[in-house]
């Protein structure tokens, strides 16, 4: 597994001072409501996972998260932020042929115990899950979009986050076969389409 660690991972301080920023910022403009986000917790490697590609939904984690995040920039975050942005505050862009250095800094993270946050499509998640072991976090937002997904929501709009509990995946088998790291991604599909399915009944969204 070491030449799958060679990254360094994302800068801790920068993800601090991103969270502070990026919180007060997004508090002032929009009105968030966060729902378990005491799931986070304080410390320990954890993997939260949203479908949404909104521009903002790194960031709305960020700020809402108990404890520093490192958000894997979507393709909507990854247009809008400037790359020396993104790696100052912590963040992971989207870099080198399949995105394999983008997979060594997250692992290289998590494996350092830190909380990372992927959201949309960025890295195969079934990947990070089957080498590490480390717990899913489904996470599912409500009103962060605009009207395309390079768009903020307007000012004052309510944006609702439901942070699930983390959930322990099974991984069975040799975690470098491609058969189970899909076996594993159809978990964390799973989970996470049941975690919208309670979401969207406890919002009526």
């Amino acid at each position: 597994m070491t030449p799958l660690v060679l990254a360094d991972p994302p800068s801790w301080r920068g993800a601090a001072n991103a969270r502070n920023l990026t919180s007060a910022a997004l508090r002032m403009t929009y009105r968030l409501q966060p729902h378990g986000a005491h799931h986070v917790g304080t410390s320990g490697a954890l993997l939260m996972v949203t479908r949404s590609e909104a521009v903002l939904a790194g960031s709305v984690l960020r700020a809402l998260a108990p404890r520093p995040i490192h958000v894997v920039a979507n393709a909507a975050m990854s247009q809008a932020v400037p790359l020396g942005v993104l790696t100052a505050g912590g963040d992971v862009p989207l870099s080198g042929p399949y995105a394999v250095t983008t997979q060594r800094t997250v692992l290289a993270a998590l494996l350092d115990e830190r909380a990372v946050a992927l959201a949309g499509s960025t890295v195969p998640v079934g990947y990070l899950v089957a080498l590490t072991g480390v717990a899913v976090m489904p996470v599912v937002l409500f009103g962060a979009e605009g009207k395309v997904a390079t768009d903020p929501p307007r000012p004052r709009t309510r944006i609702d986050v439901y942070f699930a509990p983390p959930v322990a995946i099974t991984v069975t088998g040799d975690p470098l076969r491609s058969s189970t790291r899909a076996a594993v991604a159809e978990q964390v599909r799973q989970i996470v389409a049941d975690a919208e399915q309670v979401a969207a009944q406890r919002s009526g969204r």
